[in-house]
């Protein structure tokens, strides 16, 4: 496997301890940080194997309906909805030193597989985190959003610094 293709957040077993963390990015001498019980530990790529993940996303009719118990009371269905975090310390820490057309790059790029694959996987609602900065990202970001038909709403969030996208 190779660690370039993990997300952050994603879940991997460690082959060798046979247990299994959350990726927390890649360290300067590029060892995978995996977050295991609250603690963060370096592991080897080859040491890797990504857990696929589990289909937890309702489609939009699911989320709205509402649920019909047997006693008398309604409950909404809850869901939990996508996320990435563009910031480079979170999404690729080893780039953190690269140019910084590099850095947008590979940060337009990530956002744009994001997507794609929330798409593919019909989420509803996804958050773009990307800063508040000078505004380079977020304007690259807007700029793709406009691109995708699929996409019927995006909201601004905490201030500016991310965006919800409804597909």
């Amino acid at each position: 496997m190779d660690i370039k293709d993990l997300w952050i957040g994603d879940e991997v077993f460690i082959k060798h301890t046979k247990v299994s963390g959350r990726f927390q990015g890649v360290n300067s001498s590029g060892k995978a940080r995996i977050l295991i019980d609250g603690k963060v530990f370096l592991v080897m790529e080859g040491d890797l194997e990504l857990i696929p993940e589990k289909e937890h996303f309702p489609d939009i009719h699911k989320m709205m309906e509402e649920e019909k118990p047997a006693v008398a009371s309604k409950k909404l269905v809850v869901t939990v909805f996508n996320t990435i975090d563009l910031h480079i310390e979170k999404l690729a820490p080893h780039m953190e030193n690269e140019l910084p057309s590099r850095i947008l790059d590979f940060e337009r790029q990530k956002c744009n597989e994001f997507l794609q694959e929330a798409m593919e996987k019909n989420y509803p609602v996804v958050t773009i985190i990307h800063g508040i900065g000078q505004g380079v990202l977020k304007s690259e970001i807007e700029h793709l959003l406009k691109n995708i038909p699929q996409i019927r709403f995006t909201f601004s969030k905490n201030n500016g610094g991310a965006v919800e996208v409804w597909l």
